[in-house]
């Protein structure tokens, strides 16, 4: 089996609602080269950093099975809906043309550097390129425990019937629209002291934590963290994944307080946004 199923980012449950985020985006996965035209939920999430540019998670293109080794998970089209659209609705829809994953992504009792990057085959919307986190700039948000957005078109209603036993089989929709979830920065010791057990393969990751709910559920993968600094919108990583976490009650290894979720900073991944980049630009010189 996959055994890294239980560690996939779980709208966060009981999420709002939220348009507030211009670059969040729904991702649909298609067996067919024409953009879908069926169906109201999205796949998973998607985060448009330039006008052809998507963040999103790589456990939605590669998985891990028990030794480690990579299995393909992705469908073989992807099209990316517009920014904040409703989940469904395929209007400006723009297929996918390259697919990037993080050069260490790799299972290791979790998914880490879990972070990949699709090009379209034309603009999606006119979007200059958003700042993105830099170490230093994580350090001052985490210290001064500035808010932190999770964004994605994922479920949010409790899959759990009262005295169901985890893991809870999928009863509802995701959400047709983006929500949010928001938390702080932590230091992993700081979430390690919380859930009482240490996770040291964590050490380089962008740690989170949000009570007994968690911070994510299943679609809301390859969404976005954001937050805005000083006046300045960033992009911090796509969603977490959680460990040990409830992710709304699709988790069967949840601890009860609200699991470890962690992510890959942005910042660790200037290899491939530069190649996607490049790929544009020389994209841009032909036509």
């Amino acid at each position: 089996g996959l055994s890294t199923l239980t560690y996939s980012a779980n709208a966060g449950l009981n999420a709002e609602i939220d348009l507030s985020n211009p670059r969040i985006v729904p991702i649909y996965g298609s067996d067919s080269p024409t953009s879908p035209n069926s169906g109201d939920q999205a796949s998973y999430s998607g985060f448009l950093y330039s006008s052809r540019i998507v963040f999103s998670a790589a456990h939605s293109e590669y998985q891990f099975d028990e030794k480690g080794n990579k299995i393909p998970f992705a469908r073989k089209y992807l099209f990316i809906g517009l920014p904040n659209s409703k989940a469904g609705d395929y209007k400006g829809a723009v297929k996918v043309e390259l697919r990037l994953i993080a050069k260490n992504y790799r299972g290791n009792g979790g998914m880490l550097d879990d972070f990949a990057i699709y090009v379209l085959e034309k603009d999606l919307i006119p979007a200059a390129p958003v700042k993105l986190l830099t170490p230093e700039i994580e350090a001052e948000i985490r210290e001064s425990k500035t808010p932190i957005k999770m964004h994605g078109y994922g479920e949010y209603l409790d899959r759990c019937l009262e005295g169901e036993k985890l893991p809870c089989s999928s009863k509802h929709k995701k959400t047709t629209v983006p929500r949010s979830l928001t938390t702080v920065l932590r230091t992993l010791d700081d979430a390690e002291s919380i859930v009482g057990y240490k996770r040291p393969q964590l050490s380089e990751s962008l740690i989170m934590n949000n009570g007994k709910a968690g911070f994510g559920c299943g679609g809301d993968s390859g969404g976005s963290i954001t937050t805005t600094y000083k006046g300045e919108f960033i992009y911090l990583a796509t969603t977490p994944n959680g460990m040990n976490a409830y992710s709304c009650g699709q988790s069967g290894d949840n601890d009860g307080k609200g699991g470890i979720n962690y992510a890959s900073a942005v910042y660790k991944h200037l290899d491939i946004i530069k190649e996607a980049e490049d790929y544009v630009a020389a994209a841009i010189a032909r036509e």
